[in-house]
């Protein structure tokens, strides 16, 4: 098992036979998705329509997980939005770290420093202790879910996610390079759980995305192969996705259709993994925040595949809809530890 981010890394071993879903939601500011920098102009005060999300969620019996940044806890319109909903029990709350927003802050506006990698080690500290500590002065709890914005682990995050007590990180992209812009290489990671730390025991729960395809063992060197073509690589990853040779996919509302998340779903449950975050940005929430609802035709949209996945995830997959904060103790049960 890969151990660059993780100390000490360790399969889940569970006996699960029904899947479950959960739902992971980067509740952030406004932002250049092009460059996120240090002073930038961002706002929050879209996540004020988070309430029609939550209709939809409620119909499904479903209490999503919150990841907010720092600007999110500098809004007390906005917090108390979220309070609301995580002490009725309608959500769960964690933190996502956004080191461009978050300080203290150095004055380097470069965006290669949005990937917590990039940082000193001491500078990406100052910042996670920063946003814990407005995150417990907002909610009165510790954060108990982390994500690394951008998805930017760095080497020393884990032991960092250990000493402020997080029970669940989020924050591997599996099948995904970022080094052409001076990010982590999360290519050989696939999206199964599995527990980590040297003090502590923290679950990695991995955005729900892998290669599925007809490829066999091949698929994902084939997939990563016509990657790093450049502009013929995405040519080829185009055939071969097409031919169902090997087709990368999220479990995502935001840029995948209804049958390529139901492919990705089958093929997972068909290898025994039972644990199916799905995962989007609250940006998605509001036209024009980001690539993928740029317009109401699009927030129509986003709203239509977000709701026949669930569906699809409860009535064809016979999934059970669970808090993210809720799987460590399901894994730890299935296994027969306490």
């Amino acid at each position: 098992m890969n151990s660059q981010f993780f100390p000490s890394p360790r399969p889940v071993l569970s006996s699960m036979t029904q899947p479950v879903a959960t739902i992971m939601i980067d509740t952030e500011e406004d932002f250049d998705w092009d460059l996120p920098v240090e002073g930038t102009s961002q706002s929050t005060s879209y996540l004020s329509h988070v309430s029609e999300l939550q209709t939809i969620l409620a119909a499904h019996n479903i209490a999503p997980t919150y990841l907010v940044t720092y600007p999110v806890l500098q809004n007390p319109t906005i917090v108390s939005i979220f309070r609301r909903l995580n002490e009725t029990g309608r959500c769960t709350l964690g933190l996502q770290l956004h080191t461009w927003v978050t300080p203290p802050f150095s004055g380097a506006a470069e965006s290669r420093n949005s990937f917590s990698g990039n940082l000193a080690p001491d500078i990406e500290a100052e910042k996670l202790a920063c946003q814990v500590a407005k995150f417990i002065d907002c909610f009165g709890m510790k954060p108990r879910i982390f994500r690394a914005g951008r998805y930017g682990l760095s080497t020393h995050t884990a032991a960092l996610l250990e000493k402020f007590e997080f029970d669940i990180d989020t924050s591997i992209a599996p099948r995904t390079s970022m080094i052409d812009e001076d990010g982590p290489d999360y290519s050989d990671y696939d999206c199964s759980p599995f527990w980590f730390g040297k003090h502590r025991e923290i679950l990695e729960l991995p955005l729900c995305r892998s290669i599925v395809g007809w490829g066999g063992a091949k698929k994902a060197a084939l997939y990563h192969a016509s990657n790093r073509l450049g502009l013929k690589g995405s040519r080829i990853a185009g055939l071969l996705a097409g031919s169902g040779l090997a087709e990368r996919i999220t479990l995502s509302p935001e840029g995948n259709d209804l049958n390529a998340m139901r492919r990705l779903v089958r093929s997972l449950i068909r290898r025994g993994q039972m644990i199916l975050p799905l995962s989007f940005h609250s940006s998605s929430l509001w036209p024009g925040r980001n690539p993928y609802v740029r317009d109401r035709a699009d927030l129509h949209w986003f709203y239509d595949r977000l709701s026949a996945i669930l569906c699809a995830l409860s009535d064809e997959f016979n999934c059970r809809f669970v808090s993210a904060q809720e799987i460590p103790a399901l894994l730890r049960g299935s296994a027969g530890r306490p």
